[in-house]
C-alpha cells in the first residue's frame, strides 16, 4: 500500500476574497462552493489536485508552503507585484522557484514549467 496522488490542499483565509483575488492572480480559475451547512468556500483544480481556500474561523494552515508550477512566471510575478504582494528574491538563472507571499503569510513557491 502507498500514497497514490494527493487530492486536495485546504488553506484556510482571514479575508476570503482578498485571498481569493490573489490565487487568481496566479492563473487559477476558483469557483464559490459550499457543502450542505458548511462554509462557503472557493475551489479550483490543479493538475488533478484541488485547492480550497476557506474562512479562518477557528482553525489555521499557518506555516504551509504550497509549491506550483506555472507557464508563465514572468507575467504572474509582474501581476503580483503591481498588487502589492511579496515577491521574493529571483534566481536571475531560473533554477530555483521563486517564493512569493499570500495574504495569510502562506508562502507559495512558484517554478517555470520546463
Amino acid at each position: 500500500m502507498s500514497v497514490q496522488r494527493v487530492a486536495y490542499v485546504v488553506l484556510r483565509c482571514a479575508d476570503l476574497e482578498r485571498s481569493r483575488q490573489f490565487y487568481e492572480g496566479l492563473g487559477l480559475r476558483l469557483s464559490p462552493e459550499q457543502h450542505g451547512n458548511g462554509p462557503k468556500h472557493y475551489a479550483c483544480n490543479v493538475g488533478g489536485m484541488v485547492l480550497e481556500l476557506y474562512p479562518l474561523r477557528d482553525k489555521t494552515t499557518s506555516g504551509l508552503r504550497l509549491g506550483l508550477v506555472v507557464s508563465d512566471l514572468g507575467g504572474i510575478l509582474t501581476s503580483l507585484r503591481a498588487s502589492g504582494a511579496a515577491v521574493g528574491t529571483i534566481d536571475p538563472e531560473g533554477s530555483s522557484p521563486v517564493t512569493v507571499v499570500d495574504p495569510d503569510g502562506h508562502q507559495i513557491a512558484l517554478e517555470q514549467e520546463r
